[in-house]
Protein backbone atom coordinates (compact mmCIF):
# COMPACT_ATOMS: atom_id res chain seq x y z
CA UNK A 1 0.00 0.00 0.00
CA UNK A 2 1.51 3.04 -1.16
CA UNK A 3 1.76 5.49 1.49
CA UNK A 4 0.72 8.67 -0.19
CA UNK A 5 -2.60 6.43 -0.68
CA UNK A 6 -2.47 5.52 2.90
CA UNK A 7 -2.49 9.20 4.32
CA UNK A 8 -5.95 9.96 5.19
CA UNK A 9 -6.26 14.02 3.86
CA UNK A 10 -9.36 15.06 5.87
CA UNK A 11 -9.45 19.27 5.90
CA UNK A 12 -12.71 19.37 6.49
CA UNK A 13 -14.11 22.94 5.59
CA UNK A 14 -15.26 25.70 8.61
CA UNK A 15 -18.84 24.59 8.10
CA UNK A 16 -20.43 21.60 10.45
CA UNK A 17 -23.69 20.06 10.19
CA UNK A 18 -27.10 21.32 11.50
CA UNK A 19 -27.54 19.89 15.21
CA UNK A 20 -31.10 18.53 15.68
CA UNK A 21 -30.54 17.00 19.27
CA UNK A 22 -33.28 15.01 20.12
CA UNK A 23 -33.95 13.31 23.41
CA UNK A 24 -31.10 -41.67 41.95
CA UNK A 25 -30.22 -45.82 44.04
CA UNK A 26 -26.95 -45.07 43.39
CA UNK A 27 -25.41 -41.78 45.01
CA UNK A 28 -22.75 -39.99 43.61
CA UNK A 29 -22.42 -37.17 46.25
CA UNK A 30 -19.35 -35.20 44.87
CA UNK A 31 -20.87 -35.32 41.18
CA UNK A 32 -24.08 -34.47 41.92
CA UNK A 33 -22.55 -31.13 43.82
CA UNK A 34 -19.71 -30.90 41.07
CA UNK A 35 -21.84 -30.31 37.72
CA UNK A 36 -23.96 -27.63 38.36
CA UNK A 37 -21.16 -25.59 39.85
CA UNK A 38 -19.81 -26.43 35.92
CA UNK A 39 -22.99 -24.70 34.88
CA UNK A 40 -22.30 -21.88 36.80
CA UNK A 41 -19.13 -21.26 36.01
CA UNK A 42 -20.04 -21.64 32.36
CA UNK A 43 -23.11 -19.04 32.61
CA UNK A 44 -20.30 -16.57 34.30
CA UNK A 45 -18.38 -16.26 31.64
CA UNK A 46 -20.64 -14.91 29.26
CA UNK A 47 -21.57 -12.81 32.41
CA UNK A 48 -18.37 -11.50 33.08
CA UNK A 49 -18.17 -10.21 29.55
CA UNK A 50 -21.35 -9.37 29.01
CA UNK A 51 -21.36 -6.69 32.11
CA UNK A 52 -18.38 -4.59 31.06
CA UNK A 53 -20.09 -3.34 28.17
CA UNK A 54 -21.41 0.41 27.61
CA UNK A 55 -24.45 0.92 29.27
CA UNK A 56 -24.94 4.24 27.78
CA UNK A 57 -27.99 4.04 26.82
CA UNK A 58 -30.13 6.18 24.33
CA UNK A 59 -33.64 5.28 23.27
CA UNK A 60 -35.41 6.04 19.70
CA UNK A 61 -39.01 5.69 19.25
CA UNK A 62 -38.80 4.94 15.45
CA UNK A 63 -40.31 2.08 13.18
CA UNK A 64 -37.51 -0.67 13.69
CA UNK A 65 -38.39 -0.73 17.94
CA UNK A 66 -35.98 -0.19 20.24
CA UNK A 67 -32.37 1.22 19.17
CA UNK A 68 -29.41 1.74 21.69
CA UNK A 69 -26.41 3.77 21.57
CA UNK A 70 -23.42 1.41 21.81
CA UNK A 71 -22.52 -2.13 20.29
CA UNK A 72 -26.00 -3.47 21.75
CA UNK A 73 -27.20 -5.69 18.66
CA UNK A 74 -24.25 -5.87 16.97
CA UNK A 75 -24.91 -8.49 13.94
CA UNK A 76 -28.09 -8.79 15.56
CA UNK A 77 -30.43 -5.16 14.65
CA UNK A 78 -26.90 -3.21 13.52
CA UNK A 79 -23.68 -3.35 11.80
CA UNK A 80 -20.25 -2.67 13.54
CA UNK A 81 -16.51 -1.83 12.88
CA UNK A 82 -14.81 -1.89 16.45
CA UNK A 83 -11.50 -1.55 16.96
CA UNK A 84 -10.11 -4.13 18.58
CA UNK A 85 -12.07 -6.40 17.11
CA UNK A 86 -14.82 -7.68 19.58
CA UNK A 87 -14.16 -5.75 21.73
CA UNK A 88 -16.92 -4.65 24.19
CA UNK A 89 -17.76 -0.92 25.69
CA UNK A 90 -15.46 0.70 27.71
CA UNK A 91 -12.74 -1.76 26.70
CA UNK A 92 -12.99 -0.45 22.68
CA UNK A 93 -10.34 1.74 21.54
CA UNK A 94 -13.14 3.18 18.85
CA UNK A 95 -15.81 2.00 16.75
CA UNK A 96 -18.82 2.76 14.33
CA UNK A 97 -22.00 1.21 14.12
CA UNK A 98 -25.17 1.24 11.66
CA UNK A 99 -28.12 0.76 11.41
CA UNK A 100 -31.22 1.28 9.01
CA UNK A 101 -34.40 3.21 10.52
CA UNK A 102 -38.03 2.74 9.00
CA UNK A 103 -37.67 5.73 7.24
CA UNK A 104 -34.76 4.21 4.75
CA UNK A 105 -32.58 6.96 7.10
CA UNK A 106 -29.53 5.61 8.13
CA UNK A 107 -28.03 5.78 11.88
CA UNK A 108 -24.69 6.17 12.65
CA UNK A 109 -23.01 6.20 15.93
CA UNK A 110 -19.30 6.60 16.52
CA UNK A 111 -17.23 6.34 20.10
CA UNK A 112 -13.06 6.92 20.84
CA UNK A 113 -11.17 7.35 23.66
CA UNK A 114 -9.71 10.33 21.99
CA UNK A 115 -8.87 14.21 23.01
CA UNK A 116 -9.94 15.98 19.42
CA UNK A 117 -11.73 13.98 17.02
CA UNK A 118 -13.02 10.38 15.56
CA UNK A 119 -14.40 9.89 12.66
CA UNK A 120 -15.43 7.39 9.51
CA UNK A 121 -15.39 7.22 5.90
CA UNK A 122 -17.33 5.19 3.18
CA UNK A 123 -14.46 3.97 0.15
CA UNK A 124 -16.15 2.50 -3.13
CA UNK A 125 -16.15 -0.81 -3.92
CA UNK A 126 -14.38 -0.39 -7.10
CA UNK A 127 -11.93 2.32 -6.28
CA UNK A 128 -7.94 1.38 -6.98
CA UNK A 129 -6.66 3.30 -4.16
CA UNK A 130 -5.82 0.41 -1.34
CA UNK A 131 -5.91 3.49 1.09
CA UNK A 132 -8.01 6.32 2.64
CA UNK A 133 -8.75 7.77 -0.19
CA UNK A 134 -11.52 8.66 -2.17
CA UNK A 135 -13.72 8.30 0.70
CA UNK A 136 -16.92 10.21 2.14
CA UNK A 137 -16.15 11.08 6.02
CA UNK A 138 -17.41 12.17 9.07
CA UNK A 139 -16.13 13.80 11.96
CA UNK A 140 -17.34 14.21 15.64
CA UNK A 141 -15.27 16.86 17.53
CA UNK A 142 -14.38 17.64 21.19
CA UNK A 143 -16.62 21.08 20.59
CA UNK A 144 -19.41 18.60 20.42
CA UNK A 145 -19.88 19.22 16.56
CA UNK A 146 -20.53 16.39 13.49
CA UNK A 147 -17.90 17.28 10.46
CA UNK A 148 -18.64 15.97 6.70
CA UNK A 149 -15.92 16.17 4.22
CA UNK A 150 -14.88 14.44 1.35
CA UNK A 151 -11.12 13.02 0.95
CA UNK A 152 -9.35 13.09 -2.39
CA UNK A 153 -6.24 12.18 -3.84
CA UNK A 154 -3.96 14.38 -2.44
CA UNK A 155 -4.14 17.80 -0.05
CA UNK A 156 -4.23 20.47 -2.64
CA UNK A 157 -7.83 19.49 -3.40
CA UNK A 158 -8.69 20.30 0.19
CA UNK A 159 -10.95 22.41 1.68
CA UNK A 160 -13.62 21.79 -0.59
CA UNK A 161 -16.79 23.67 0.19
CA UNK A 162 -19.88 21.25 0.62
CA UNK A 163 -23.04 22.39 -0.81
CA UNK A 164 -25.92 23.52 1.34
CA UNK A 165 -28.48 20.40 0.43
CA UNK A 166 -25.12 18.04 1.39
CA UNK A 167 -25.10 19.54 5.04
CA UNK A 168 -29.02 18.83 5.34
CA UNK A 169 -29.14 15.29 4.70
CA UNK A 170 -27.37 14.57 7.70
CA UNK A 171 -28.80 15.17 11.15
CA UNK A 172 -26.52 15.29 14.27
CA UNK A 173 -29.04 13.55 16.91
CA UNK A 174 -26.18 13.94 19.81
CA UNK A 175 -22.47 14.94 20.16
CA UNK A 176 -20.88 15.26 23.47
CA UNK A 177 -17.17 15.01 24.73
CA UNK A 178 -16.79 13.85 28.62
CA UNK A 179 -13.47 12.02 30.73
CA UNK A 180 -11.72 11.58 27.25
CA UNK A 181 -14.31 9.89 25.43
CA UNK A 182 -16.21 11.66 21.87
CA UNK A 183 -19.66 10.35 21.61
CA UNK A 184 -21.95 11.09 18.52
CA UNK A 185 -25.19 9.92 16.90
CA UNK A 186 -26.58 11.13 13.20
CA UNK A 187 -28.91 9.99 10.94
CA UNK A 188 -28.09 10.14 7.13
CA UNK A 189 -30.20 10.03 3.97
CA UNK A 190 -29.25 6.91 1.50
CA UNK A 191 -28.59 8.82 -1.30
CA UNK A 192 -27.99 12.34 -2.19
CA UNK A 193 -28.95 13.93 -6.45
CA UNK A 194 -26.36 15.77 -7.99
CA UNK A 195 -23.48 14.99 -5.28
CA UNK A 196 -21.57 11.93 -6.30
CA UNK A 197 -19.25 12.27 -3.43
CA UNK A 198 -22.37 11.48 -1.42
CA UNK A 199 -22.19 7.89 -1.86
CA UNK A 200 -25.11 6.02 -1.96
CA UNK A 201 -25.67 3.36 1.05
CA UNK A 202 -29.09 2.18 -0.63
CA UNK A 203 -29.56 -1.06 -2.08
CA UNK A 204 -26.49 -3.73 -2.47
CA UNK A 205 -24.52 -1.32 -2.55
CA UNK A 206 -21.14 -1.80 -0.30
CA UNK A 207 -17.86 0.09 1.03
CA UNK A 208 -15.09 -0.36 2.53
CA UNK A 209 -15.53 1.29 6.08
CA UNK A 210 -12.33 3.77 7.35
CA UNK A 211 -12.25 4.58 10.96
CA UNK A 212 -9.50 7.15 12.72
CA UNK A 213 -9.02 9.50 15.52
CA UNK A 214 -6.93 12.14 16.27
CA UNK A 215 -6.39 15.05 18.80
CA UNK A 216 -4.95 17.82 16.67
CA UNK A 217 -7.79 20.09 16.25
CA UNK A 218 -8.03 23.60 14.80
CA UNK A 219 -9.14 26.59 17.23
CA UNK A 220 -12.18 27.12 14.48
CA UNK A 221 -13.13 23.35 15.03
CA UNK A 222 -11.57 21.74 12.34
CA UNK A 223 -9.57 18.53 12.28
CA UNK A 224 -6.11 18.30 10.74
CA UNK A 225 -7.04 15.09 9.12
CA UNK A 226 -3.93 13.97 8.26
CA UNK A 227 -2.62 13.56 11.88
CA UNK A 228 -4.30 10.91 12.86
CA UNK A 229 -3.13 8.76 16.07
CA UNK A 230 -4.24 5.71 15.15
CA UNK A 231 -6.37 4.87 11.06
CA UNK A 232 -8.36 1.23 10.19
CA UNK A 233 -10.03 -0.06 7.95
CA UNK A 234 -12.50 -3.07 6.83
CA UNK A 235 -10.77 -6.17 4.80
CA UNK A 236 -13.45 -6.18 2.78
CA UNK A 237 -16.42 -4.03 1.96
CA UNK A 238 -20.11 -3.95 3.57
CA UNK A 239 -23.52 -3.28 2.78
CA UNK A 240 -24.97 -0.79 4.98
CA UNK A 241 -28.14 -1.55 4.31
CA UNK A 242 -28.00 -5.39 5.45
CA UNK A 243 -30.81 -7.04 7.49
CA UNK A 244 -30.34 -7.12 10.78
CA UNK A 245 -33.46 -7.43 12.61
CA UNK A 246 -33.08 -10.41 15.29
CA UNK A 247 -33.75 -14.35 13.17
CA UNK A 248 -36.98 -14.67 14.52
CA UNK A 249 -38.37 -11.02 14.19
CA UNK A 250 -41.35 -12.67 11.87
CA UNK A 251 -43.96 -14.58 13.95
CA UNK A 252 -42.72 -14.24 17.56
CA UNK A 253 -46.14 -16.34 18.49
CA UNK A 254 -44.08 -19.86 17.66
CA UNK A 255 -40.60 -19.13 19.47
CA UNK A 256 -42.08 -17.39 22.42
CA UNK A 257 -43.72 -20.97 22.54
CA UNK A 258 -40.94 -22.65 22.03
CA UNK A 259 -38.86 -20.66 24.56
CA UNK A 260 -42.09 -20.95 27.22
CA UNK A 261 -41.87 -24.75 26.96
CA UNK A 262 -38.45 -25.50 27.20
CA UNK A 263 -37.44 -23.00 30.64
CA UNK A 264 -41.56 -25.31 31.69
CA UNK A 265 -39.42 -28.37 31.16
CA UNK A 266 -36.03 -27.66 32.24
CA UNK A 267 -36.56 -25.08 34.75
CA UNK A 268 -39.47 -26.44 36.19
CA UNK A 269 -40.14 -30.12 35.90
CA UNK A 270 -36.83 -31.54 35.39
CA UNK A 271 -35.23 -29.64 38.08
CA UNK A 272 -38.26 -30.49 40.63
CA UNK A 273 -38.20 -34.40 39.14
CA UNK A 274 -34.48 -34.96 39.38
CA UNK A 275 -34.85 -33.16 43.08
CA UNK A 276 -36.94 -35.90 44.13
CA UNK A 277 -34.95 -38.92 42.01
CA UNK A 278 -31.77 -37.55 44.36
CA UNK A 279 -32.58 -36.49 47.66
CA UNK A 280 -36.78 -37.96 48.57
CA UNK A 281 -36.05 -41.62 48.30
CA UNK A 282 -36.36 -42.61 52.02
CA UNK A 283 -39.28 -40.14 52.12
CA UNK A 284 -42.94 -41.38 53.23
CA UNK A 285 -41.71 -45.13 53.84
CA UNK A 286 -45.27 -46.15 54.60
CA UNK A 287 -47.47 -44.12 52.04
CA UNK A 288 -47.76 -44.65 48.43
CA UNK A 289 -49.34 -42.45 45.74
CA UNK A 290 -51.04 -43.57 42.93
CA UNK A 291 -50.15 -47.62 43.64
CA UNK A 292 -46.05 -46.73 44.20
CA UNK A 293 -43.69 -44.83 46.26
CA UNK A 294 -44.09 -41.39 46.59
CA UNK A 295 -41.26 -40.07 45.30
CA UNK A 296 -41.38 -42.37 42.68
CA UNK A 297 -44.72 -41.19 41.29
CA UNK A 298 -44.04 -37.32 41.61
CA UNK A 299 -40.43 -38.33 39.76
CA UNK A 300 -42.57 -39.87 37.22
CA UNK A 301 -44.98 -37.24 36.39
CA UNK A 302 -42.43 -34.49 36.52
CA UNK A 303 -40.32 -36.48 33.63
CA UNK A 304 -43.21 -37.46 31.45
CA UNK A 305 -44.39 -33.73 31.45
CA UNK A 306 -41.00 -32.43 31.05
CA UNK A 307 -40.46 -34.87 27.88
CA UNK A 308 -43.93 -33.88 26.71
CA UNK A 309 -43.37 -30.01 26.60
CA UNK A 310 -39.90 -30.09 25.29
CA UNK A 311 -40.75 -32.70 22.65
CA UNK A 312 -43.73 -30.17 21.43
CA UNK A 313 -41.26 -26.97 21.96
CA UNK A 314 -38.86 -28.80 19.68
CA UNK A 315 -41.64 -29.49 16.93
CA UNK A 316 -42.31 -25.64 16.59
CA UNK A 317 -39.14 -24.17 16.52
CA UNK A 318 -38.51 -26.45 13.39
CA UNK A 319 -41.72 -25.27 11.91
CA UNK A 320 -41.03 -21.84 12.29
CA UNK A 321 -37.80 -22.26 11.14
CA UNK A 322 -38.80 -24.65 8.32
CA UNK A 323 -35.67 -26.62 9.04
CA UNK A 324 -32.21 -26.41 10.85
CA UNK A 325 -30.86 -22.78 11.26
CA UNK A 326 -28.20 -21.47 8.49
CA UNK A 327 -24.47 -22.39 9.56
CA UNK A 328 -23.57 -18.85 8.53
CA UNK A 329 -25.84 -17.07 11.59
CA UNK A 330 -25.23 -15.99 14.39
CA UNK A 331 -22.21 -18.36 16.55
CA UNK A 332 -25.01 -18.06 19.04
CA UNK A 333 -27.35 -18.92 17.02
CA UNK A 334 -26.30 -22.47 15.87
CA UNK A 335 -25.21 -22.76 19.40
CA UNK A 336 -28.22 -22.81 20.82
CA UNK A 337 -29.71 -25.06 18.10
CA UNK A 338 -26.70 -27.70 18.55
CA UNK A 339 -27.47 -27.63 21.87
CA UNK A 340 -31.10 -27.95 21.77
CA UNK A 341 -31.17 -31.06 19.49
CA UNK A 342 -28.35 -32.78 21.88
CA UNK A 343 -30.19 -31.89 25.06
CA UNK A 344 -33.99 -33.13 22.65
CA UNK A 345 -32.12 -36.71 22.13
CA UNK A 346 -31.21 -37.16 25.70
CA UNK A 347 -34.20 -36.89 27.25
CA UNK A 348 -35.91 -38.90 24.96
CA UNK A 349 -33.14 -41.52 25.63
CA UNK A 350 -33.70 -41.51 28.88
CA UNK A 351 -37.12 -42.57 29.76
CA UNK A 352 -36.37 -45.29 27.13
CA UNK A 353 -33.95 -46.58 29.15
CA UNK A 354 -36.22 -46.36 32.20
CA UNK A 355 -39.13 -48.47 30.15
CA UNK A 356 -36.50 -50.84 30.02
CA UNK A 357 -34.90 -50.71 33.19
CA UNK A 358 -33.44 -54.01 35.06
CA UNK A 359 -35.02 -55.24 38.25
CA UNK A 360 -33.36 -54.30 41.56
CA UNK A 361 -30.50 -56.90 43.14
CA UNK A 362 -29.74 -58.18 39.13
CA UNK A 363 -25.91 -57.29 37.95
CA UNK A 364 -26.71 -55.05 35.50
CA UNK A 365 -28.72 -52.78 37.97
CA UNK A 366 -26.05 -50.49 39.15
CA UNK A 367 -25.09 -50.13 35.23
CA UNK A 368 -28.69 -48.86 34.83
CA UNK A 369 -28.80 -46.63 37.95
CA UNK A 370 -25.39 -44.91 36.51
CA UNK A 371 -26.15 -44.67 32.94
CA UNK A 372 -30.06 -42.93 33.89
CA UNK A 373 -28.02 -40.78 36.37
CA UNK A 374 -25.74 -39.49 33.97
CA UNK A 375 -27.75 -38.68 31.23
CA UNK A 376 -30.76 -37.57 32.83
CA UNK A 377 -27.97 -34.95 34.72
CA UNK A 378 -26.11 -33.89 31.65
CA UNK A 379 -29.80 -33.36 29.74
CA UNK A 380 -30.79 -31.40 32.58
CA UNK A 381 -27.40 -29.24 32.91
CA UNK A 382 -27.45 -28.72 29.25
CA UNK A 383 -31.07 -27.95 28.89
CA UNK A 384 -30.18 -25.00 31.55
CA UNK A 385 -27.11 -24.37 29.73
CA UNK A 386 -29.58 -23.67 26.46
CA UNK A 387 -31.65 -21.69 28.01
CA UNK A 388 -29.25 -19.24 28.86
CA UNK A 389 -27.87 -19.42 25.38
CA UNK A 390 -31.84 -18.28 24.26
CA UNK A 391 -32.10 -15.42 26.85
CA UNK A 392 -28.86 -13.83 26.22
CA UNK A 393 -27.66 -10.78 27.63
CA UNK A 394 -26.98 -7.33 26.45
CA UNK A 395 -29.69 -8.07 23.26
CA UNK A 396 -27.77 -11.52 22.35
CA UNK A 397 -30.69 -13.39 22.95
CA UNK A 398 -32.75 -15.24 20.41
CA UNK A 399 -36.40 -13.14 21.28
CA UNK A 400 -36.27 -9.40 20.46
CA UNK A 401 -36.90 -7.27 23.79
CA UNK A 402 -36.09 -9.83 26.56
CA UNK A 403 -34.98 -7.78 29.26
CA UNK A 404 -30.91 -7.81 30.70
CA UNK A 405 -32.18 -8.85 34.03
CA UNK A 406 -34.28 -11.92 33.01
CA UNK A 407 -30.32 -13.30 32.49
CA UNK A 408 -29.71 -12.37 35.83
CA UNK A 409 -33.08 -13.83 37.38
CA UNK A 410 -31.28 -17.31 35.68
CA UNK A 411 -27.86 -16.61 37.58
CA UNK A 412 -29.88 -16.52 41.09
CA UNK A 413 -32.44 -19.32 40.18
CA UNK A 414 -29.00 -21.36 39.49
CA UNK A 415 -27.37 -20.39 43.02
CA UNK A 416 -30.82 -20.85 44.41
CA UNK A 417 -30.65 -24.08 42.81
CA UNK A 418 -26.89 -25.35 43.99
CA UNK A 419 -27.59 -23.47 47.53
CA UNK A 420 -30.94 -26.07 48.27
CA UNK A 421 -28.93 -28.92 47.19
CA UNK A 422 -26.34 -28.64 49.42
CA UNK A 423 -28.40 -28.68 52.15
CA UNK A 424 -30.37 -31.60 50.76
CA UNK A 425 -26.82 -33.18 50.85
CA UNK A 426 -25.88 -32.25 54.09
CA UNK A 427 -29.37 -33.33 55.93
CA UNK A 428 -28.75 -36.57 54.15
CA UNK A 429 -25.38 -37.34 55.04
CA UNK A 430 -26.54 -36.14 58.93
CA UNK A 431 -30.16 -37.99 58.99
CA UNK A 432 -30.76 -40.51 56.29
CA UNK A 433 -31.39 -44.44 57.40
CA UNK A 434 -29.05 -46.23 56.23
CA UNK A 435 -29.80 -50.07 54.33
CA UNK A 436 -33.35 -49.12 53.16
CA UNK A 437 -34.17 -50.69 49.39
CA UNK A 438 -35.48 -47.40 47.61
CA UNK A 439 -35.31 -49.02 43.93
CA UNK A 440 -38.58 -49.48 42.42
CA UNK A 441 -38.89 -52.57 39.93
CA UNK A 442 -40.23 -52.48 36.25
CA UNK A 443 -42.52 -55.08 37.16
CA UNK A 444 -43.51 -57.92 39.87
CA UNK A 445 -41.88 -61.39 39.48
CA UNK A 446 -43.94 -63.89 40.16
CA UNK A 447 -46.70 -63.12 43.10
CA UNK A 448 -44.37 -60.53 44.63
CA UNK A 449 -45.39 -57.12 45.10
CA UNK A 450 -42.69 -55.67 47.50
CA UNK A 451 -41.84 -52.90 44.96
CA UNK A 452 -45.31 -51.67 45.35
CA UNK A 453 -45.57 -51.40 49.39
CA UNK A 454 -44.79 -49.29 52.03
CA UNK A 455 -41.95 -50.09 54.08
CA UNK A 456 -43.60 -51.46 56.71
CA UNK A 457 -40.37 -52.17 58.79
CA UNK A 458 -39.19 -49.07 58.52
CA UNK A 459 -39.48 -45.70 60.33
CA UNK A 460 -39.89 -42.95 59.30
CA UNK A 461 -36.70 -40.92 58.44
CA UNK A 462 -35.48 -38.32 60.87
CA UNK A 463 -35.17 -34.85 59.88
CA UNK A 464 -38.43 -35.63 57.93
CA UNK A 465 -40.32 -32.28 58.72
CA UNK A 466 -37.09 -30.02 57.74
CA UNK A 467 -36.72 -31.83 54.70
CA UNK A 468 -40.07 -31.37 53.59
CA UNK A 469 -40.11 -27.70 54.69
CA UNK A 470 -36.85 -27.18 52.42
CA UNK A 471 -38.65 -29.14 49.25
CA UNK A 472 -41.70 -27.03 49.63
CA UNK A 473 -39.15 -23.59 49.76
CA UNK A 474 -37.50 -25.27 46.33
CA UNK A 475 -40.80 -26.31 44.69
CA UNK A 476 -42.22 -22.35 45.54
CA UNK A 477 -38.55 -21.10 44.31
CA UNK A 478 -39.01 -23.51 41.11
CA UNK A 479 -42.59 -22.06 40.17
CA UNK A 480 -41.50 -18.56 40.80
CA UNK A 481 -38.35 -18.17 38.33
CA UNK A 482 -40.53 -20.21 36.07
CA UNK A 483 -43.59 -17.96 36.07
CA UNK A 484 -41.31 -14.93 36.14
CA UNK A 485 -38.97 -16.33 32.79
CA UNK A 486 -42.23 -17.25 31.10
CA UNK A 487 -44.14 -13.93 31.60
CA UNK A 488 -40.75 -12.07 30.31
CA UNK A 489 -40.73 -13.99 27.75
CA UNK A 490 -44.39 -13.80 26.29
CA UNK A 491 -44.39 -9.91 26.95
CA UNK A 492 -41.18 -9.21 25.06
CA UNK A 493 -41.01 -7.49 21.60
Amino acid sequence: MHEAAEVWAVHFSGRSVNHNRSSMNTRPSFLALVLPMILLQMTSVTWGQAVSSDRRRKRHGDETGDQTVGLMGCGRTKGCFRQPMECMGDNCMAYVTWETLGDGQSRFSLRAQAAGWVAFGLRPEGSTDNGMVPADVYACTNKGELRRSKNGPGFDSFPNPLPQNALDAVTTESAEFSNGVIRCTFTRQPSLDGDDSFYNISGNNQYFILMAFGSSIRPDGDIQGNQHQNRWSTADTRSLQFDFSPPMSSGEALPKAHASLMVIAWVGFASIGITMARFFKPMWPNSKLCGTKVWFTIHRMCMVTCVLCFSAAFVLIFVHRQGFVDTGERTIVVAHAICGIIVTCLGIINPIMAIFRPHPGTPNRPIFNWAHWGVGTTAHLLGLVTVFLGIGYNSTGLLRGIPDYVFFVMIVFIGFHILIWILFEVQRCMTESQGRSNDVALKATGDSTDHLSPDVDSDPPSGSTAKTILLCIYVVGVIIAVAFLVISIAIAG
